[in-house]
């Protein structure tokens, strides 16, 4: 497994649906949701979920950290 870790500095580009992030405590979050539903992170260390927010800007404002990381995994099977 290989993993980069890409520091953007725009909290825009990384809370994206689909995009892996990690935190300032090295939690790993999936981004999920679209438009009719809302979107919220999934935390994948305990299986929690966030509170849905309506657009994924107000999901940055609201668990954006300077700190966060997007996370880039490549998984070679063989």
């Amino acid at each position: 497994m290989k993993i980069n870790f890409d520091r953007r500095h725009d909290l825009k580009d990384l809370y994206q649906v689909g995009n892996v992030i990690r935190d300032y405590t090295n939690t790993l979050y999936l981004i999920v949701g679209n438009v009719e539903d809302g979107y919220a992170m999934v935390n994948l260390t305990n299986n929690s979920v966030t509170e849905k927010t309506n657009t994924l800007e107000e999901l940055a404002n609201l668990y954006g950290e300077d700190e966060d990381v997007l996370v880039n995994a490549e998984i070679n099977v063989f």
